[in-house]
């Protein structure tokens, strides 16, 4: 009985690398210096900071999906399993929309200050 016991918790570690392969966490992309940067590297900014939302929601998508599927292969999960299984979720959620707020708000500060420094170089 021991060594089955064994066997299941070998499988389930070894098996985790492969569940958090699923959905990993997009790399933030690099922001320009609004302060200094050309025009076309702001836009090509605009790209990846819009493809680096996306990415987030999808990452959000992935790890909701992977959250459901194993609790369905739960064998008559008590309550106490589910709620702390939920507020991992939750807090994984509250992170990921947190970082995409602040990366949201580092990107319209740099745009504000490009915008600045145009205005200045058109009143010159």
């Amino acid at each position: 009985m021991k060594n089955l016991i064994k066997i299941a918790i070998a499988a389930f570690v070894l098996g985790l690398p492969a569940i958090s392969i699923a959905c990993d966490y997009p790399e933030r992309p690099r922001l320009p210096n609004g302060g200094t940067a050309a025009k076309e590297d702001m836009i090509a900014a605009q790209s990846s900071v819009k493809a680096f939302l996306a990415a987030v929601d999808d990452y959000l998508n992935c790890i909701e999906k992977q959250e459901k599927d194993a609790i369905a292969t739960l064998d008559n999960p008590d309550e106490e399993t589910l709620k702390r299984r939920d507020e991992l979720l939750s807090k994984r959620f509250d992170a990921a929309n947190e970082e995409k707020f602040l990366f949201g708000e580092q990107w319209n500060l740099e745009v504000r200050a490009y915008n600045a420094r145009r205005s200045a170089d058109k009143s010159e």
